[in-house]
């Protein structure tokens, strides 16, 4: 397995919690495009101002060609706090990465407040939605629980390196429960799965029971 492929665990953590802000409150009819960046990052601004933590444990498994390499990690955020990563398989297994202040180092670039912050990650998720084709394919049930899962292809001219994706957003935690990805990597299609079970959130219980379209379920 190449060196790239065991350094992209943190990387991989970081894609899926912006797919998270992207997705919340994007539903639609089954084959909507999601096409209105301004709203998005509404959306997503008002997403990460009402996390208030997240815990789950995360399976992670990536192939190239014959070989496969998996992960699995209890993942613990604490918006504005720390991101704790313990590894249990893997190539860190028994390794614990700890990183202060997620929020404004990792998931909002330079930002140094939780408001910069929420700011810097809307303009992201526009970004991502003007740039990419994004389509809610409908609902679906997923390890029993009910989904919303989207689409998010690149354009033509980026479609050779930038990762094609299908996310499976939990239709009450909105909160990512599968997240099936691939590229194109030193010539090499690289194909990965990302699992999330025994997911906990602390938000407040009003917001307990939003789904992702932003009615209560």
């Amino acid at each position: 397995m190449t060196p790239p492929l065991r350094s992209r665990h943190r990387r991989a953590l970081l894609g899926v919690v912006g797919l998270v802000f992207v997705t919340a409150g994007c539903l639609g009819a089954p084959g909507t495009e999601v096409d209105d960046p301004s709203v998005v990052a509404e959306q997503v601004e008002s997403r990460y101002e009402r996390l208030d933590g997240f815990q789950a444990t995360m399976i992670q498994r990536v192939t190239v060609g014959s070989e496969t390499e998996t992960t699995r990690a209890t993942v613990t955020f604490d918006k504005g706090d720390s991101l704790r990563i313990a590894y249990e398989t893997g190539p860190k297994a028994g390794d614990v990465a700890v990183i202060e202040n997620p929020s404004a180092k990792l998931f909002a670039g330079e930002a140094r407040t939780d408001a910069e912050a929420s700011a810097r990650l809307g303009t992201v998720a526009a970004d991502l939605v003007r740039e990419n084709e994004v389509v809610f394919e409908g609902t679906e049930r997923l390890d029993g629980r009910s989904t919303a899962v989207f689409s998010i292809t690149p354009p033509d001219d980026g479609a050779a390196t930038q990762p094609e994706r299908r996310v499976w957003v939990d239709a009450k935690q909105v909160v990512p429960r599968r997240i099936e990805s691939t590229w194109t990597e030193d010539g090499q299609r690289v194909n990965e799965t990302i699992r999330f079970e025994n997911v906990s959130l602390g938000v407040p219980a009003t917001d307990a029971d939003a789904t992702p379209g932003g009615a209560t379920a």
